[in-house]
């Protein structure tokens, strides 16, 4: 089936090989190993010239919090908690402030290494300006070659200096390191003097102002004529108090008396048992002497009843004494309504008595309040003023107490001691660096070189780049001459005749109903006419077979070397000039050649006519198998004009010659509906490059003679 450009790419993108990288480095090895070789040479005594440098380092623990040797609170400047802690005391640790005094401390600025002077001078006989001038020229020589770097997720920031003695990389190393320590220390004790200057001048402040509040406060007594017993208000809330309780017990004496008032009452159908048998009632002396005789009386009147008629006098003498005895009893319970009610309402008046001067004392305690509260106001503000001032007081004895002790905010955890070893550079690994260096840029060079090679050069690369089944290889023959010498140097080898044979034998098994195949290629000059030619005398061995040149682009095709300059052949065919056998060129017994004959017309006029499908049609009944030699598909469009005369096609590449895409294309253009892409010849490969067995024991029969002849010789 005929496949596409982009799936052929596809097809091809799918694999991977690194074989040519490989070959490319060990066919070049000896040039790496030459350019290894001249790299250390040379750079061997410059390395060797090298200054040996020492680094010394002292690491410094940065605290994130005081330590707990002082109960007393420092002042600070900073918040530790604060997520650019750190790198803000990394950058403290770098600034000019805190390098210019370790320049100073170590008297780095009367060191002629540093000062930019040639000897050492006397700092009492020089300028302001000219001290400050070698200070900054000290600095920058000191900074060129110091390095302060933090230890990352830690607390700890490593200093580092370099120099060629290492006594004085040690020194340098801690000297930055102490100075940012003093530097911390010395920021500390100037906040603490602002701190305490500052507080001593607010505490005479805040003492005024309490003197002052307090006589506002007397001032404001005085004025509204206030007492201060129990607070400004205590003593009417006192009086208030007491009003309360007085009207709490009157109620309570009023509910009394009025709950006696109607119990007794008669009214509301209570009968006269019903009241003096109530619990509050009988306990009354005279309800009690009463309830006694009206018990006897009725006593009487029943043991009466019980001997006499309702009419005797006896009965009627004890219903009359029962009679007066209830009487009597609601005499009393009269008067003793008539008193309850007197002491109810007198209970009453004295509980309206009570609520009135309750509501005076309220509305005085009232009208109270609003200066109450601006006495509450004043006096907040009085024992605010005087927290204050304890605060102030207590903080500024505190920083007298903690100014002779400050503690830094870092601390010299580990102090540089000097190096027993340079640093740098490193000779025996410079050394080997720069071999490998070079050797690495040589590997480098020869794999991209084979990586930019997109041609094909070998049997597997053709059918690994461009997806199709390779038919064989010809070896690069030098100083063959031309065509026709060529096909009889091979011809006249045997080993050589076996790899056109090979393609002849894979066609007949592989593809035997084929009789016209054409030869084409990429480009002109690939050897398309010569493989058409080999292969022509290979299959008219035991076939007739008939050669055909439809190169009309190439004067020096197969027309050039087979038949004589003005031969007629495909051209005068087609007009009808001549007949198709009177222009065969007979070469031998089985193999005949028609030139191409004398074009005067397009060749894509000629190739697309039908007298071309007739021409071939008559081949084809006197020919076994016809090979035609069509012109190269970059020149002209003939192989797809010629694709309905023929059977299948074989593609010829000249080794290292047409890059990848543009063999691509090409194939592209060959696979036509009904014709069969036999396989690709790849010609001229270099002895390295062959793979095919054929070949291989053609080159090995060669080797073996030439090492033959010359050990005769």
């Amino acid at each position: 089936m005929k496949l596409s450009i982009v799936e052929n790419g596809k097809k091809v993108e799918s694999s991977i090989d690194i074989s040519k990288f490989a070959k490319e480095i060990k066919k070049n090895s000896w040039k790496i190993a030459i350019a290894g070789i001249i790299a250390a040479a040379v750079a061997y005594p410059l390395i060797n010239m090298m200054t040996s440098k020492y680094v010394s380092t002292a690491t410094v623990l940065i605290k994130a919090q005081q330590d707990n040797t002082s109960p007393l609170p420092q002042v600070e400047g900073f918040d530790s908690t604060r997520s650019g802690y750190y790198e803000t005391q990394y950058a403290l640790m770098q600034s000019h402030i805190v390098l210019k005094q370790a320049v100073r401390d170590l008297k780095l600025d009367q060191n002629p290494a540093f000062n930019g002077t040639d000897k050492k001078e006397n700092a009492a006989s020089t300028s302001e300006e000219e001290l400050q001038q070698r200070v900054d020229h000290a600095l920058n020589v000191m900074v060129r070659n110091l390095t302060i770097t933090g230890v990352r997720t830690t607390q700890l920031a490593s200093v580092s200096y370099e120099s060629v003695s290492p006594e004085l990389s040690a020194d340098i190393a801690n000297g930055v390191a102490q100075a940012f320590i003093n530097y911390t220390v010395e920021q500390k004790r100037l906040k603490t003097l602002q701190a305490k200057e500052w507080n001593q001048e607010q505490m005479e402040e805040v003492k005024q102002q309490i003197v002052d509040q307090k006589a506002a406060i007397d001032s404001y007594l005085k004025k509204e004529g206030l007492l201060t017993f129990r607070g400004v208000d205590g003593f009417e809330t006192e009086q208030l108090g007491i009003v309360t309780n007085k009207l709490a017990d009157a109620t309570q004496r009023r509910i009394v008396a009025e709950a006696q008032y109607n119990t007794v009452r008669l009214s509301g159908g209570k009968t006269l048992q019903d009241v003096i048998s109530l619990p509050d009632i009988s306990v009354h002396a005279q309800i009690q002497d009463l309830r006694i005789a009206l018990v006897q009386a009725k006593r009487s009147l029943y043991d009466l009843r019980k001997r006499y008629g309702p009419k005797h006098t006896k009965i009627l003498e004890a219903q009359a004494q029962v009679q007066a005895v209830e009487e009597q009893t609601r005499l009393v319970l009269v008067e003793l309504e008539a008193g309850l009610r007197k002491q109810y309402q007198s209970l009453l008046a004295s509980e309206n008595a009570y609520k009135k001067e309750l509501d005076e004392q309220k509305a005085a305690f009232q009208k109270l309040s609003s200066l109450r509260d601006e006495y509450n106001n004043m006096q907040t503000a009085l024992l605010k003023t005087e927290e204050l001032y304890k605060e102030l007081y207590q903080r500024t004895k505190e920083q007298a107490l903690s100014e002779d002790y400050l503690e830094p905010d870092a601390v010299l955890y580990d102090p540089a001691v000097p190096a027993e070893r340079p640093s740098k550079p490193n000779k025996a690994l410079l050394m080997i660096m720069v071999v490998m260096m070079v050797l690495i840029i040589c590997v480098v060079y020869f794999i991209v070189k084979a990586a930019l090679d997109n041609s094909i050069n070998s049997v597997s690369q053709m059918k690994k780049r461009l997806a199709v089944e390779p038919l064989g290889e010809i070896r690069h023959f030098i100083g063959a001459g031309g065509r026709s010498q060529l096909v009889r140097l091979i011809s006249d080898n045997q080993l050589d005749a076996d790899i056109v044979h090979s393609m002849r034998t894979r066609i007949l098994l592989e593809y035997p109903d084929l009789q016209s195949i054409a030869i084409s290629s990429t480009e002109s000059a690939e050897g398309r006419s010569f493989v058409a030619h080999l292969l022509a005398n290979s299959f008219s061995f035991d076939q007739k077979t008939l050669l055909i040149d439809l190169d009309f682009f190439n004067q020096n095709g197969l027309s050039q070397t087979l038949a004589k300059p003005a031969a007629t052949g495909v051209a005068d065919v087609l007009k009808g000039a001549v007949t198709l056998e009177s222009a065969v060129v007979n070469l031998n017994d089985n193999l005949a050649f028609l030139p191409r004959g004398n074009a005067k017309l397009s060749p894509l006029l000629m190739l697309s006519s039908e007298q071309l499908v007739a021409l071939i049609a008559e081949a084809r009944g006197r020919y076994q198998r016809i090979i035609i030699d069509v012109s190269a598909v970059s020149q002209s469009q003939d192989i797809q004009l010629i694709s309905r005369i023929i059977d299948g096609v074989i593609f010829v590449l000249k080794a290292g010659a047409v890059p990848v895409g543009d063999a691509l294309k090409a194939l592209e253009k060959t696979r036509q509906k009904d014709t069969v892409l036999i396989g690709a010849v790849i010609n001229q490969v270099t002895e390295r490059n062959l793979e095919t067995k054929e070949g291989l024991r053609a080159l090995n029969s060669q080797t073996n003679e030439l090492i033959s002849s010359t050990g005769k010789a």
